[in-house]
């Protein structure tokens, strides 16, 4: 099979390898699309070392079974599915207090290593615990997007509380994820602000619905935040930027009595904050990490049809042209997702 192999720092190729072949308790899926994720494309520049070299990588993607083990019990061939990043080993203290699996001190994480292997390639082994089957209704495509939509669905949903037609959401970053959210958000009738300091992602979420794009180039961004507020601020803030503006910003914008929840990704950054702001009007300030349990969760809200995730989708290149896709990856504002399609 054909296979997008990432052998060190600016060292992805494509290359030919031996067919995996399931274990009993594995099934073969053939992959029909897989998302770039920032992640894939900030390991393949050194700017982040959760992958051990080399590895395939692509841990958002989508497939069809074409053979399962004798040892499966609730899939088989001709099955459409999506996997989970993490399988937890149970055994540590961490899973046995009944942390998720993006919490086991111990996981397997496919995508990051070459013996747990991304779908950027033809073919994929996996074994049936972190698979789940595709709604009838939902493309390959939508599908692939199951992940970084699942990270969005849970910041909401999970850590974030919900959000109600009478919410006023704040979201911070329009990459992928922040799109996500403002769909989902907007689903369930809450007005979506939205912050992005860069043109075309700013502009793409005006297009998909933004009740009002906020530039923050263009001026003080509590005040015009404030302004599309009544000047209550944001009932509920999604961070997904993971940028130290934004970061700073969220006690600043978020209402008495409101919600702030962390999604982007932002390690390794301190950034000051008044805090006693959180204290004296009563606004709580939580992580969302991963998306544990949540993969059902969005697959069912996928197929309820309510949004058309697939909007988010900028570019499509096939598995040979997959150097191409991640050189635009990495302009991250000329582009929303980008999928390589088999």
């Amino acid at each position: 099979m054909k296979a997008a192999v990432l052998r060190g720092v600016h060292d992805l190729r494509l290359e030919e390898l031996p067919d995996p072949i399931p274990a009993k308790n594995e099934v073969l899926i053939q992959i029909k699309a897989s998302g770039i994720c920032g992640t894939d494309v900030h390991m393949w520049e050194g700017t982040n070392d959760e992958g051990t070299f080399p590895f395939i990588p692509g841990h958002e993607w989508a497939g069809e079974i074409i053979e399962a083990g004798p040892d499966v019990k609730t899939l088989t061939a001709g099955d459409r599915v999506v996997g989970e990043c993490f399988i937890p080993c149970h055994v540590c203290m961490n899973c046995k207090d009944g942390l998720p699996s993006a919490m086991c001190l111990d996981p397997e994480y496919y995508g990051f290593a070459w013996h747990t292997p991304g779908g950027m390639a033809g073919l994929h082994a996996s074994k049936e615990e972190r698979l789940y089957k595709i709604p009838h209704n939902v493309s390959f495509e939508e599908a692939a997007l199951v992940e970084p939509a699942s990270v969005a669905y849970h910041g909401i949903w999970g850590a974030g509380g919900g959000a109600a037609p009478h919410d006023r959401v704040v979201v911070f970053g329009t990459g992928p994820i922040g799109l996500c959210a403002m769909l989902a958000c907007q689903a369930s009738g809450a007005p979506v602000v939205i912050v992005e300091p860069q043109p075309y992602r700013r502009n793409m979420a005006a297009d998909l619905g933004a009740d009002h794009v906020v530039d923050p180039s263009e001026g003080d961004v509590v005040e015009q935040v404030m302004d599309h507020t009544n000047g209550r601020g944001a009932s509920l803030v999604l961070e997904c930027s993971g940028s130290n503006g934004a970061l700073a910003a969220t006690i600043d914008v978020v209402a008495k009595g409101g919600r702030v929840v962390f999604i982007g990704h932002s390690i390794g950054r301190k950034v000051p904050i008044e805090v006693g702001k959180s204290i004296w009007q009563g606004s709580s300030f939580v992580g969302s990490c991963d998306s544990p349990f949540f993969f059902p969760k969005t697959l069912d809200f996928m197929s309820r049809r309510l949004v058309d995730l697939t909007q988010i989708i900028t570019h499509r290149f096939p598995l040979e042209d997959v150097v191409d896709a991640f050189e635009l990856g990495k302009k991250a504002s000329d582009s929303g997702k980008i999928l390589v399609v088999n």
